[in-house]
């Protein structure tokens, strides 16, 4: 009867336990539902979503993602943009070789191929672009702001010749209207962007060691009240492989910089394991008293 007890109390602990780390373990769902999306990116505060919607790659690449919690890196729920599969940016897919790599078969964008030359190194074409436009309406003046997290599995190997990048255009598709800089002035890029914010450390996703990713925050300057839009876009850059992905949270009103997330866990998942653990200790107590 004893030994019976053990084992169903080890089961129990077990499935606690296991709980405890599925809660904190980064989840992606793959998606291109617009009102879904424009859910998951954020608003409130002066700000209202009114549609997100797909303007160019393939369906396998929009997402969104819970859970992206564990330290040193972490940042709020949110969507995903990737050049490859969105579901293979999580830390199941992660690959000390050149993994995840998935040609989608798709283009770049006009705006993309346009901005690249003169602002991206070692540009020649972006490929695999996935591109979202998200149009929203602000109540009052105010500057708009968004946390990102950028990753490629272009580093450490290619830095300098397959410059995958994010961008992003605020009211428009012009040169002069992308808003998404590094804290060196530069878009943010392979290479030149990894240079200065580098993190090889993330326990998170598909973009850890010996890969990496940046994680930044943006915002603009004040914008009228009424409607205004926002693409934003990864892409590929000349070629079709090696994935990039850009995880964005927090689009919201107000005034920056935005502040960042917390790299604590979260009490119920803590409590979890508080209680899993607890559960372990008492059953290894009981048996060496036996």
């Amino acid at each position: 009867m004893n030994r019976v007890l053990v084992t169903i109390r080890r089961a129990a602990c077990a499935f606690v336990l296991a709980t405890a780390a599925s809660a904190t373990t980064m989840t992606v769902t793959q998606t291109t539902d617009g009102p879904t999306l424009a859910t998951a990116l954020g608003a409130g505060g002066g700000m209202t979503i009114d549609s997100a919607a797909i303007t160019n790659g393939d369906d396998a690449q929009f997402g969104t993602f819970t859970n992206f919690t564990s330290p040193p890196v972490t940042i709020g729920d949110g969507i995903v943009l990737s050049t490859g599969f969105a579901e293979n940016t999580t830390v199941a897919s992660h690959s000390v070789f050149n993994d995840p790599s998935n040609n989608m078969g798709v283009g770049g964008t006009a705006e993309f191929n346009a901005y690249g030359p003169a602002h991206i190194n070692s540009f020649g074409n972006s490929n695999d672009a996935a591109a979202l436009m998200v149009n929203f309406t602000l109540s009052a003046p105010s500057q708009v702001g968004f946390d990102f997290i950028f990753g490629s599995v272009e580093f450490p190997t290619f830095v300098g010749s397959f410059t995958d990048s994010f961008l992003a255009f605020l009211d428009g598709t012009a040169v002069a209207d992308q808003i998404v800089f590094d804290s060196s002035g530069q878009a943010v890029q392979v290479g030149t962007t990894f240079t200065s914010e580098l993190t090889t450390a993330d326990t998170n996703s598909a973009f850890s060691d010996p890969h990496g990713l940046v994680k930044l925050q943006t915002f603009t300057d004040t914008l009228s009240a009424g409607g205004h839009s926002i693409i934003f876009e990864v892409a590929d850059v000349n070629d079709h492989i090696l994935d990039s992905a850009a995880f964005l949270s927090n689009l919201h009103a107000g005034p920056g910089p935005i502040g960042t997330t917390s790299t604590v866990p979260e009490p119920g998942s803590l409590a979890m394991f508080g209680i899993g653990l607890a559960c372990l200790f008492a059953g290894r107590r009981r048996k060496r008293a036996e």
